[in-house]
């Protein structure tokens, strides 16, 4: 039973550092296309703290993200089924962006020939 247990909690953990590295992906790509006047920020929140700097976006974006984060992982071991849900989901939102920011980047490189 603790061994189970264990394993569900590795998962989880496991999902907390993908979920952290599709966020760094997402941030610096987001920069990428906002750099090169290809984009627009779509997080109204995320857009007003671009408009102010650049520097507060990555800022309030890693915050943000680290608080979520920390939360989730805080709470794995009591509500672990939830916890492993919720980071299952925001993972595959990742992976949408992701695949929208590499989309993107394709079109680009195809449209740039």
């Amino acid at each position: 039973w603790v061994q189970s247990r264990n394993k569900e909690v590795r998962k989880i953990v496991r999902l907390v550092y993908i979920l952290a590295i599709f966020i760094l992906i997402d941030l610096t790509a987001t920069l990428f296309w906002i750099n090169n006047d290809l984009a627009t920020e779509a997080n109204p929140l995320m857009a007003f703290f671009l408009e102010i700097s650049p520097l507060l976006f990555v800022i309030a974006k890693l915050g943000l993200s680290a608080v979520g984060i920390w939360i989730l992982y805080y709470f794995r071991k009591t509500f672990k089924d939830a916890i492993f849900r919720i980071l299952l989901a925001l993972n595959l939102v990742y992976i949408a962006v992701f695949v929208y920011h590499l989309w993107g980047a394709i079109f680009l490189l195809l449209s740039t020939n």
